[in-house]
């Protein structure tokens, strides 16, 4: 098919014939999603493995704590699990985890510490008397991280105004030994 003059003068506005420029700009539209996609597949992986290392630390201190019942300094039991969570994992911030611990006396009756909510940060304590952990069963360790998503440094608009911050939840029994 023969084109007319005046069309071609019209393709050439620009100094491209044709087609020619199509790649570049299917190419300048695609980049910022795989961008997009690369950003949030490494968010979520970052995600699941925080949350993979707090599941295991709970689950070890769940079971220190249940087997350790008459060796807690100041029969203290909450604040061992602190302690045990915050030196499992190293180069976590201490201030962002939050504790509940559920413990079994001897009848089975269970007792929650804190009462209500979840104690934040280092200072979860709860001195318990001779003979309220009773063997043979459970306690229920809760832990969360309040855990900071990626950001995007290259677009630092992108996060203004908006909240990237989550909180990991784990939790875990152990029977009282």
């Amino acid at each position: 098919m023969k084109i007319e003059n005046g069309l071609r003068k019209l393709g050439n506005l620009f100094g491209r014939r044709g087609e020619e420029g199509s790649a570049l700009v299917e190419f300048a539209l695609t980049l910022p999603m795989l961008f997009g996609l690369i950003y949030l597949s490494a968010s979520l992986t970052l995600g699941m493995y925080n949350l993979q290392q707090l599941q295991n630390a709970t689950s070890n201190t769940a079971m220190a704590v249940g087997s350790d019942v008459s060796l807690y300094p100041n029969n203290d039991p909450c604040a061992y699990a602190a302690s045990t969570i915050t030196k499992s994992l190293p180069t976590w911030t201490a201030a962002n985890f939050s504790y509940a611990l559920v413990v079994s006396d001897n009848n089975g009756n269970q007792t929650r510490y804190p009462a209500n909510g979840y104690t934040k940060g280092s200072s979860f304590s709860c001195a318990l008397a001779a003979g309220t952990v009773g063997a043979n069963y459970p306690t229920i360790l809760t832990v969360t991280y309040s855990y900071s998503w990626l950001g995007i440094p290259a677009m630092p608009f992108f996060n203004s105004g908006t909240n990237t911050a989550g909180t990991l939840v784990a939790s875990q029994p152990a029977i009282q030994m």
